[in-house]
């Protein structure tokens, strides 16, 4: 009996209203159709597409029309993983170099590692793990703000930014109604 009922309600909510189950209209009372090409579409600037876009980074900043930022965010992505690559190769040669010295695998020793000690080493294999891992860190931030840039510009795409932007200041005599005596202010005027 509940599939039945589950099958009747699946029934009228997926398929009845194709059905034609509409009330007929007056077609005295029925708006004109107005065809595609009578109509004008006009896009906005959309923000979750700019952000979408910056999926590949820059994809937001030629969507906003601000293709002036690209080498800026290349140029900083770019030298970030640059320093990862960087600092992981020397944290990997200073590993191995570690890992041959404690196996006894004497023939496979690095010459720059030639006076160094297993401490010192280590040392060095620790501070090139930490600044690969802040390099990661900073990529991951600069990938973030490509995101946060391009939608924020997509929000202030239609902002009106022009020179009419103007604030000024005047000394002010105002009525006072506690007292005779006037009061004196500033009076701050913003245009735009």
């Amino acid at each position: 009996m509940k599939h039945v009922a589950t099958l009747l309600l699946l029934f009228f909510i997926t398929i009845a209203p194709s059905i034609g189950l509409q009330a007929q209209a007056d077609s005295s009372l029925v708006a004109p159709r107005v065809s595609k090409s009578d109509s004008v579409k006009v896009s906005k600037h959309n923000p979750t597409t700019a952000m979408l876009l910056s999926i590949i980074p820059g994809g937001g900043q030629i969507y906003n029309h601000k293709a002036w930022k690209l080498p800026i965010i290349y140029g900083l992505m770019g030298g970030s993983s640059y320093l990862i690559y960087y600092f992981g190769h020397q944290m990997s040669l200073a590993r191995n170099e570690y890992i041959n010295r404690r196996d006894g695998h004497y023939e496979l020793l690095l010459e720059q590692f030639k006076n160094t000690d297993n401490d010192n080493l280590l040392a060095l294999k620790n501070k090139n793990l930490r600044n690969m891992e802040l390099a990661i860190g900073a990529t991951l931030i600069l990938y973030t703000l490509n995101i946060i840039d391009a939608m924020v510009d997509a929000h202030l795409y239609y902002f009106d930014v022009s020179d009419d932007l103007s604030l000024q200041w005047s000394p002010a005599m105002m009525p006072s109604y506690a007292s005779n005596h006037p009061a004196f202010g500033l009076t701050l005027q913003l245009r735009w």
